[in-house]
């Protein structure tokens, strides 16, 4: 616990002084853990500034959880959360925080930090240490399907840890929380419902809490928020803030006919009319923020103020800022909003006006400050969001232009649309006059319009709260079975995250040059069917990163693919040619024109598993309806060859190969593509762990093999994990992983049994690997073993399956656990920790090779571990269980990873931009 004075702390951690509302919610905090139902400040006020209060509030001893998630709602999220959390990273290593420090017990670490989406790839460092603090940055999708044991994107072996750190000692900040319902209540009943989730005979205090905290400026209908008081108010700053002026003003458009074209050009005229009107009276460039209901607008919105660009203003900016666009072509758009001076507090001072054109993708997420804002009319919540994007720290007179088409049809905007639009466009009418002219929509008249308006009228102006299911345990016990690969009982989450939304189905794309195929080598280049197997393994293997998916409405897509079909298939065919690869063999040019009867597109599901694939003839003969249906709600990785992209937007017209995260974006093409330029870890060995034949010669014999390689650290390949730069013994590695379990016990407060208890798991978890197979299998050497980790190589066949955690856990049964009780509750959980160290066990595991058990006595030991699965979990409940393994889990990586910091003879640095997987064509031999 440390002591420090609360505002130079936080001065010293965000670099400004603390707002009253700041000082105050961390009292609460410090003094017994309170947690509000809500924090409801108006947007611009520093609700980020969450993050800094509860590293101080735990640095100071308060009862809240040690890892924080903070969750941001829309999928076009860009990762300034994850900015200011590294900034606070940053922060602490000064020496006026050494308090802050020991009292966050970080003992010479940095500050963890992971982001789930965005530019940056889950460096999964809030996993490394259970006790230790962490913060979290995601999207709903990415938290949620990890909450609910359904990873996106994580296999089934990691999905477990992953959902017992989340569902334990964590507090849930969710932002902008009335844009996310669904997924609020979600937490709300993981948080409320404690006996239901945590089972009935739980230890005191474990497993530790999990909490949730909605932050929202337009957040309605909570038990007592924390909001601002008359002290808050009183603040220089604040009130400055909370006055900004804004004058809105509102204009009807009659648009006729061809209501997209009239609105864009209404919108690029009026935006270009204020640019003239501020460069007239000012000697600064104004930034002008365009927000347009539909992407189509959008577009044509830009292509308008181009047009005016070029020939009026060539040295002014316009960009566009919308969703369907590929993470990595958006992030750079993101950056360009702090090139040009529109994020709030930017130095950066633009000669020229620059202009942004934005759909919902810059509502929410990134704090956005123009100048002055023309828009269309949308629901309310939408509205006040749209409106703290201008003229957000109060430092100009900002001109706010409301352009209200005719009111929607029904059947374009949902179900009571037309009553939302009138009602949204009233409560604007409500809002008190400016003095410059208008209506006053400042933050502080927008408050007082919401407390005096009637709560009929917002909700009727307000986008409606989807239909969602109810959480229950029989279904987080379904979910927690993630050693099945299939389970009839096992929804997919998507609903509990998200509601039963009425938007147009979504989809992810994804380009990739080398995929899954397979040719003849005789000249005809032939293809040659692929195994489902091997594509299986080879889209686990080589799964896809944040940085390639672009997730648009299915229709666009199906539209997309059909006309890039047809202009493919129109095409010439040229023979494909072998030529020199960059490893000196003879390779097989990835880049040959595309056959119709070779697949184009391999459809996987939303967790990244092979479903089935379409080639061209597919696409150009199967119904539109049929191909919408088919894919809804998966995952299409396409081949680069099929073109069709320009700036990360889908753009039919395109012919050139698209660049993929295998060229490096376009740049270069390597021997290893995917590992990419930006790794921090060059030094870190690499290891095949899954290969096919690509080239094959009519006899059948590979004469090029697509391989995939991952690094000695990837943590989800259990294979990588039992091999090292060096090899280690046995009980070496065991006794390691005890001192490192002991410590992550003491830190957490476990009792002196539970201690002493995962202690013993600790040096007995590998005993399986004394078996003569699994030392074989792993080319251990035959002096100085048994061994825990070898250099390799790794022989599948020699292994048969064999499970050395199943071993294991048959002599710890024989044994004992170092005077752990048999008969005792803690000798049945240890025996399952053991079992369950690499994701098994939940409830099955395989006990193929087990040469000590003839198969009946293993297939009986087998249905007992399933069965004491079964136990626990009611016992502890699903998060609780998953906690427990977590913590014996994280102590095995710790220790497996100080193997690789002394071969190195130095830290293995941070993961944030190493890739975990490489993919390339080699030839044989």
């Amino acid at each position: 616990m440390a002591r420090f004075n609360f505002d130079a702390a936080f001065e010293a951690l965000t670099g400004h002084p603390p707002f009253p509302w700041q000082r105050r919610l961390f009292g609460e905090w410090l003094s017994c853990g309170k947690l509000p139902s809500a924090v409801d400040i108006p947007t611009g006020l520093g609700k980020t500034a969450v993050m800094a209060l509860w590293l101080l509030a735990r640095a100071g001893g308060a009862p809240l959880p040690r890892r924080l998630v903070y969750v941001v709602d829309r999928r076009a999220v860009v990762d300034q959360a994850t900015a200011f959390a590294e900034t606070l990273r940053e922060n602490l290593e000064c020496a006026e925080l050494e308090s802050i420090r020991q009292g966050l017990r970080l003992d010479g670490r940095s500050l963890p930090i992971s982001t789930l989406r965005g530019r940056y790839r889950d460096n999964r460092e809030w996993q490394e240490d259970p006790a230790g603090p962490a913060i979290v940055v995601g999207t709903v999708d990415m938290v949620g399907s990890r909450l609910l044991f359904s990873g996106y994107g994580v296999s089934r072996r990691m999905r477990p840890y992953e959902a017992g750190l989340m569902g334990c000692d964590t507090l849930v900040v969710l932002d902008e929380a009335h844009l996310a319902r669904p997924f609020h209540r979600l937490l709300q009943t993981i948080e409320k419902k404690r006996s239901e989730f945590s089972g009935p005979a739980a230890s005191p205090g474990l497993p530790p809490l999990f909490r949730m905290l909605p932050l929202s400026a337009t957040l309605c209908g909570e038990e007592e928020p924390f909001r601002l008081n008359d002290e808050d108010r009183e603040n220089g700053i604040v009130r400055k803030r909370l006055n900004a002026v804004k004058a809105l003003s509102i204009e009807d458009l009659e648009s006729g006919g061809k209501q997209d074209d009239a609105l864009a050009e209404a919108f690029a005229e009026r935006a270009w009319r204020l640019v003239q009107e501020e460069t007239a009276v000012g000697d600064r460039s104004p930034h002008i923020v365009i927000y347009c209901d539909r992407r189509t607008v959008a577009e044509k919105v830009e292509t308008s103020l181009k047009k005016r660009i070029r020939k009026q203003e060539p040295e002014a900016r316009a960009i566009l800022f919308v969703g369907g666009r590929r993470v990595h072509e958006r992030e750079e758009a993101a950056r360009d909003l702090e090139t040009y001076g529109l994020i709030a507090d930017s130095d950066a001072a633009p000669s020229a006006p620059v202009f942004l054109v934005a759909t919902s993708a810059g509502e929410v997420g990134v704090d956005l400050d123009a100048d002055h804002m023309v828009c269309d009319l949308v629901a309310w919540e939408r509205m006040v969001q749209r409106l703290g994007r201008v003229n957000r720290r109060g430092a100009g007179e900002a001109r706010v232009l409301v352009i209200d088409q005719d009111p929607p049809e029904e059947k374009t905007s949902g179900k009571g649309g037309i009553a939302r639009h009138k009602a949204a466009r009233k409560l604007l009418e409500a809002l008190p006059r400016a003095e410059t002219g208008g209506y006053d929509a400042s933050p502080a008249a927008l408050s007082r319009l919401r407390e005096e308006a009637d709560a009929g009228e917002i909700e009727t102006a307000s986008t409606p709260m989807p239909l969602y299911p109810a959480l229950s345990r029989p279904l987080v016990d379904a979910w927690a079975l993630t050693s099945l690969a299939e389970h009839t009982g096992r929804p997919e989450v998507a609903p509990w995250l998200r509601g039963w939304v009425d938007d147009e189905p979504q989809m992810i794309v994804a380009w990739r040059h080398c995929l899954p195929l397979r040719f003849e080598s005789d000249g005809s280049h032939a293809p040659v069917e692929v195994p489902k197997s091997d594509i299986g393994a080879f889209f686990e293997n080589a799964p896809l990163q944040t940085e390639e998916l672009l997730e648009t409405e299915t229709w666009r897509v199906v539209d997309w693919l059909r006309k890039r079909a047809r202009k493919l298939l129109r095409a010439p065919h040229k023979r494909a040619e072998a030529v020199p690869s960059t490893d000196g063999a003879t390779g097989f040019d990835l880049l040959q024109p595309i056959r119709r009867d070779v697949p184009i597109a391999f459809l996987l599901d939303y967790g990244g598993k092979w479903e089935a694939e379409l080639d061209l003839n597919d696409v150009h003969d199967l119904p539109v309806k049929e191909l919408n249906w088919r894919l809804a709600g998966r995952r299409m990785v396409v081949d680069a060859r099929l073109g069709g992209v320009e700036n990360g937007l889908l753009a039919d017209g395109r012919d050139e190969p698209v660049p993929t995260i295998e060229d490096n974006w376009g740049k270069a093409r390597g021997e290893n593509p995917l590992r990419g330029s930006e790794s921090t870890e060059p030094e870190v060995p690499w290891h095949k762990t899954f290969e096919m034949p690509y080239l094959v010669s009519p006899e059948g014999e590979p004469q090029i093999r697509l391989i995939v390689e991952k690094r000695y650290d990837a943590e989800d390949n259990e294979e990588t994990r039992s091999m090292a730069p060096k090899a280690q013994p046995l009980d070496e590695h065991q006794a390691w992983v005890a001192d490192e379990a002991m410590r992550i016990a003491e830190e957490i407060g476990l009792s002196e049994g539970d201690r002493a208890m995962l202690a013993a798991v600790a040096r007995h978890h590998d005993d399986g690997k004394e078996a003569s197979r699994w030392q074989r299998a792993f080319n251990a050497a035959r002096n100085g073993g048994p061994y825990a980790k070898t250099t390799g190589p790794f022989n599948r066949h020699v292994l048969n399956g064999y499970r050395h955690e199943f071993g294991s856990m048959l002599d710890a049964q024989r044994r004992g656990l170092d005077g752990t009780e048999r008969s005792g509750p803690r000798f049945e959980l240890a025996l399952h920790l053991i079992a369950a160290h690499h994701g098994n066990a939940r409830p099955v595991i395989g006990v193929e090779g087990c040469d000590s058990l003839p198969p009946t006595a293993a297939a009986r030991e087998a249905h007992e571990i399933a069965t004491r699965f079964a136990r626990l979990q009611r016992r502890w409940g699903p998060w609780g269980l998953a906690w427990w393994e977590a913590l014996l889990r994280a102590a095995d990586q710790r220790a497996s990873r100080r193997l690789k910091e002394e071969a190195a003879r130095k830290p293995m640095g941070k993961r944030e931009q190493g890739v975990l997987f490489t993919v390339s064509a080699k030839g044989t031999h």
